[in-house]
């Protein structure tokens, strides 16, 4: 064969390789994980290919309440499980590669801003567990505890993200504390210790500008604010109820989890549970500015990337099947669009064009058009519930 001839030869097999290992690697930035509740598997979901995989992630044990995070380079995902089950997800190749036990019950997880640590928040016995991304080595335990009548009790741990300067920070619920732990110096210190003057931080979020962590309290028609670049200032309590507004209830039950606050534009859309309506909070003030009338109990209020809307979902058989758009600017509700049964979970695509919808009643899960409101899309999967895109790698607190 001829120089040029192997040349050639050479090149278009260069090229080949290249595209076969292009395709191996396309479709990550749109794949989806739905969690099977049920039967203690993800499935995949292709929102732009508008398919399901064939591949199902299995063995990750009890999925109820579990949360997915994602490294920053889209190698690896991890999910955090009720029975204190943290697994190691290749994100390519669809297969658990890592598996750990941190405790004998979680609830949340977070990654540090450079991808090397894993936060996991413990119910059962109650404290936050750091792991090594890339090992799964469990580097600290952090017990979490409190003191009552001259005698030391487990707390249960929730809430916890990440935050700017490589931080974590987490609730202690019965311990009615935050704390801050530093994940950039050795031995992950816990740097701020704040008391919660209301009792029982059930569950929290951090605005997506990474400043302020905000708490919500079984039984308090209160919330505690954090400003974290100033943890010394101590916190600042939140008033969730509108003068103008009578009520049945004395207070609401408990607050809805993590992230399902929406933060758009200078407002904060609180969803309360037990009460027909979203309070409005000013963002700059932390005053509530108004509330706004709903079909039913809202559980989830999620923004849209634009900041333009807000959709919430409902508790309640009667309204469980149903999302309200709320309008960021007139804040009033503009549409109300009938989805599937027992929706459990709701997120945006990145630019916002689709809506993801599990419903876990009809073990479907939806693809909405933002702009129309239309089903474009449905797949059956087991018992979905939450909604995990990898996008949320690049999203602070998720």
């Amino acid at each position: 064969m001829r120089p040029s001839a192997r040349i050639l030869t050479s090149a278009l097999a260069l090229v080949a390789c290249a595209t076969a290992l292009a395709a191996d690697a396309g479709g990550i930035g749109s794949r989806v994980f739905v969690v099977e509740r049920a039967s203690g598997s993800l499935a995949v979901y292709d929102y732009i290919e508008r398919r399901l995989l064939p591949e199902r992630i299995t063995g990750l044990g009890n999925l109820r309440h579990a949360t997915m995070i994602f490294s920053p380079d889209l190698r690896f995902g991890y999910l955090a499980t009720r029975n204190g089950q943290v697994s190691r997800i290749d994100l390519q190749r669809l297969e658990k590669t890592g598996v750990v036990f941190t405790s004998e019950n979680s609830i949340d997880n977070a990654i540090s801003q450079d991808g090397r640590y894993i936060a996991t928040a413990e119910y059962v016995p109650g404290g936050l567990t750091l792991l090594d991304a890339a090992s799964m080595e469990v580097l600290k335990r952090h017990t979490a505890t409190f003191d009552a009548e001259g005698i030391s009790h487990p707390s249960r741990v929730t809430g916890v993200v990440d935050a700017p300067g490589n931080r974590f920070v987490c609730v202690l619920i019965e311990g009615a504390e935050i704390w801050i732990v530093d994940a950039s110096k050795p031995d992950f210190p816990i740097e701020h210790r704040i008391a919660t003057r209301q009792n029982n931080p059930y569950d929290a979020m951090i605005t997506p500008d990474g400043r302020f962590y905000v708490v919500g309290h079984m039984e308090s028609d209160r919330v505690s604010v954090l400003d974290l670049t100033r943890p010394g200032d101590g916190i600042l309590e939140v008033s969730l109820r509108d003068p103008g507004v009578a009520y049945d209830k004395a207070m609401p039950v408990k607050l809805p989890h993590l992230a399902s606050w929406a933060v758009a534009g200078k407002w904060i859309f609180v969803p309360l549970v037990g009460e027909d309506r979203l309070a409005v909070l000013d963002r700059t003030s932390w005053k509530l500015v108004q509330s706004i009338p709903l079909r039913g109990h809202p559980v989830y209020a999620v923004r849209s990337p634009s900041e333009r809307e807000v959709w919430v979902s409902f508790s309640g058989e009667e309204d469980d099947a149903f999302v309200q758009i709320v309008d960021v600017e007139s804040l009033a509700v503009t549409d109300t669009i009938r989805v599937g049964r027992r929706i459990y979970h709701m997120d945006f695509t990145p630019r916002g064009s689709h809506v993801l919808i599990s419903a876990n009643a009809d073990d479907r899960l939806f693809l909405v058009n933002a702009a129309t409101h239309e089903i474009e899309d449905e797949q059956e999967v087991a018992s979905p519930s939450g909604i995990f895109g990898v996008w949320r790698a690049f999203r602070t607190g998720l």
